[in-house]
């Protein structure tokens, strides 16, 4: 059996800025839970996600920033590693973390933990840029994400939180 990754998933780059982190606090709904009362596994890709999109706000990446720009970021691969289930009603945080990447494409880090600090799941998504007209494959990085780099370059959101 393979062994659950508690840690990073990538590897950090010396002297690249601090990662991006911040951190999202929700509750288990009814609707996220199956018939045992614990949240459903295919939930936790949207519990990502929400968590994404928070920081992604907050950096200048939301959709509509992506919309305008005429520049899409499909998830091409997703893993986690479920530790401890959540039940419903339970409280819990997810922490976004966005290691410095060189090229077209976003890698991201997630971490689910209980109210009580109790891990229970991490994993991660990469994501390629791709033109939004034409579907194909941007090379290089596109403006949207240069001036987002500038900005992290700068100091402007190590720590979201």
């Amino acid at each position: 059996m393979l062994r659950r990754r508690t840690g990073g998933y990538f590897e950090r780059i010396e002297g690249a800025p601090a990662p991006i982190s911040i951190l999202v606090k929700r509750r288990v709904a009814l609707s996220e839970v199956d018939v045992m009362g614990i949240a459903w596994h295919g939930r936790y890709p949207v519990f990502f996600e929400e968590a994404w999109q928070a920081m992604a706000r907050q950096c200048g990446l939301s959709y509509q920033d992506f919309f305008e720009a005429n520049v899409q970021a499909p998830i091409v691969q997703i893993h986690i590693d479920y530790h401890r289930p959540l039940r419903l009603e339970e409280e819990f945080t997810v922490r976004t973390l966005i290691p410095w990447c060189e090229g077209a494409k976003f890698l991201t880090e997630y971490e689910i933990r209980a109210h009580d600090g109790t891990l229970i799941t991490t994993g991660y998504t990469v994501q390629l840029f791709i033109d939004g007209r034409t579907g194909e494959p941007l090379i290089a990085s596109p403006d949207l994400l240069e001036r987002m780099r500038a900005r992290w370059k700068a100091g402007e959101f190590s720590c979201l939180e």
